[in-house]
């Protein structure tokens, strides 16, 4: 032991050494107090009547007291000499993000549109993730990985701007794709253990994302999703200033459902928040992933083993035992407990003080307040313990459902508005209308009950006339197919069509992504032929000497140069063959992707 290595691990702890002179103080003052007897008491029957032994008892005890707390805070604060060698371990808490790369992420009802909000959100996400590994999916109508499980977030976060719709081969977008490719990354690397975030504005099939959310569940993987998008949705807009439309000539508006979100992150034991332009939405996803207890991973062999202060304050605890024994003797032994429960109280669990910290002085609609107001509303919802108070805080963590629920039982015209409104916000405009009319029955004055109830109205509105197009569409059609049957000839010219169709879809996975393809390509295999040419002449003239040599090696090089510069920085580029391959290996292995819906 060196008396340079001596030191208090938490000097913190010797402040309360000051307690020892203020007990001190206080029995010097109670024998002043106390020795005024002896001025009432005559002086012949004083040392029959005034014997002392309280005093002598008395300082005994106070010496024993201060003994005690003397040892006792030298033990809270950490001697220490001795360094020794323990295990390093790293929170282990892997998240894989799945990105929404379908042409609807496009539409503008997002600022400014949703495929821009989605990449910030992830930017902010990555920021923000100080422990556990990170990976990337990209989904549309297939699902392909950018990035496995790695702590080099910067990494991640360089190849977000580069990716776009362009970049996928087929389009579509599917969830369950989405999940399943997530949890083959997660069982690489942390079986049993991680979570999957989606960021999207919908799927093509609610069943198969439900299934596949139940999937990794059951491999112990929650699935979230960060929704983006309006209920109303927006037109998709198109390079050359149009917007996307059907083959009816009607501009496609993809909506946002937010139901089908949120049976899908409630079968993936996650949670669906919708994307906001604060940090609310990211709070709600890391309350969440915060209640799943994480892994301690040991770190790699060089890095296992670190040297740490070993805490030699075990041993004075020994010496406490023998006073805490005569105290209990005293009678001294509920002051002890006082003493050294109050350290034990502030040695405990953050998690474990706080939360019985607040049960003894916040009532459960405070904490609840007290979670709104730090933006973690999906907290504050179990908390409250007040109906309204946990409708508003469902309605702000985004399960409207739960908010509709609780607002019908409240009759009055608040209870009955909110209620409206979170009928709105899923969807079911009949309910939300006949709500608002009912509180416009009952107070015609409700200016915001009139505006949404005239908004939703509107809405409804469209809604039947583009059903009722698309059934005189349907009609037509089918009246088209009644009135002219095909003959043979058209079946088929119809279906020689059909196979050059599907060799072409061999040749290339959509016409949109061969317009798209840079002529960085065409460059690439310019340079890589001439690379081959010049090295077939290398070999050729091996004979004719190194001076020979030397030249058409620096030739070679000059050529393999002048191609490069012309091949321009593309970064989506190398992304769009990757996943072109990828997906046209699958397809030859007999996995072929579900086609989606083209947008």
């Amino acid at each position: 032991m060196l008396l340079s290595d001596f030191h208090f691990m938490y000097p913190g702890w010797l402040w309360c050494l000051l307690l020892v002179p203020l007990l001190w103080l206080w029995a010097l003052l109670r024998r002043q107090r106390e020795g005024a007897w002896s001025e009432l008491v005559d002086a012949q029957l004083a040392p029959f009547v005034l014997t002392g032994r309280g005093k002598k008892q008395r300082y005994r005890a106070v010496s024993m007291m201060s003994l005690l707390i003397v040892l006792a805070l030298l033990a809270m604060a950490g001697p220490s000499w001795e360094q020794r060698e323990i295990p390093a371990f790293r929170t282990q808490q892997s998240l894989v993000v799945g990105l929404d790369l379908s042409t609807s992420m496009y539409a503008r009802d997002a600022t400014p549109n949703r495929l821009a909000a989605a990449r910030f959100k992830l930017l902010d996400l990555l920021q923000l993730r100080s422990e556990g590994q990170t990976a990337l999916v990209v989904f549309a109508g297939d699902a392909f990985v950018v990035s496995p499980l790695t702590d080099d977030t910067a990494t991640i976060a360089a190849q977000v701007k580069n990716l776009s719709p362009e970049v996928m081969p087929v389009q579509g977008s599917h969830l369950d794709l989405a999940i399943l490719r997530a949890i083959e990354v997660l069982e690489q690397t942390t079986p049993g253990t991680g979570d999957i975030l989606l960021l999207t504005d919908g799927t093509t099939d609610v069943r198969l994302a439900r299934a596949a959310a139940q999937q990794a569940v059951a491999k112990g993987y929650s699935v979230s999703i960060l929704a983006l998008g309006t209920a109303e949705g927006a037109p998709i807009p198109l390079a050359d200033g149009g917007v996307m439309m059907d083959a009816s000539g009607v501009a496609i508006l993809p909506r946002l459902d937010q139901a089908a979100l949120q049976a899908i992150a409630r079968a993936g034991a996650g949670v669906m928040a919708l994307a906001s332009v604060d940090e609310r939405d990211i709070n709600t996803l890391r309350a969440h992933w915060a209640t799943v207890p994480a892994i301690d991973a040991p770190l790699e062999e060089q890095q296992r083993r670190l040297d740490a202060w070993f805490n030699q304050g075990i041993w004075l605890v020994l010496l406490l035992l023998p006073v805490a024994l005569l105290l209990f003797r005293r009678g001294w032994l509920a002051v002890w407990l006082v003493a050294g429960g109050l350290p034990l109280l502030l040695l405990t669990p953050q998690s474990a003080q706080a939360a019985l910290w607040d049960d003894l002085w916040l009532t459960p609609d405070q904490q609840g307040q007290r979670a709104l107001q730090l933006g973690d509303a999906a907290a504050a919802s179990a908390l409250f313990s007040d109906p309204s108070w946990q409708a508003a805080a469902a309605y702000q963590a985004g399960d409207y459902a739960k908010a509709a629920t609780l607002y019908a039982q409240d009759d009055s015209v608040t209870g009955l508005y909110n209620y409206g409104n979170a009928l709105a916000m899923q969807g079911n405009l009949p309910q939300a209308i006949a709500a608002y009319e009912s509180v416009l029955a009952r107070e015609p004055e409700h200016a915001d009950a009139r505006h949404n109830l005239e908004q939703l109205k509107q809405q409804q509105q469209q809604q039947q006339q583009q059903q009722q197009q698309e059934q005189q569409r349907n009609q037509s059609q089918n009246a088209q197919s009644d009135g002219a049957q095909p003959s043979q000839g058209d079946e088929q010219s119809a279906s020689a069509e059909s196979q050059s169709a599907q060799a072409g879809e061999d040749e290339a996975a959509s016409p949109m992504d061969e317009q798209l393809a840079p002529s960085a390509e065409e460059a690439a295999e310019q340079a890589e032929a001439e690379a081959e040419k010049k090295g077939a002449e290398q070999q050729e003239q091996e004979g004719k000497g190194n001076e020979a040599m030397d030249a058409q090696t620096r030739e070679q090089k000059q050529a393999t140069e002048q191609w490069l510069r012309m091949i321009p920085d593309d970064p989506a580029g190398l992304w769009r063959r990757k996943f072109r391959y990828q997906y046209r290996q699958r397809s030859r292995n007999g996995q072929p992707a579900q086609q989606g819906q083209g947008w």
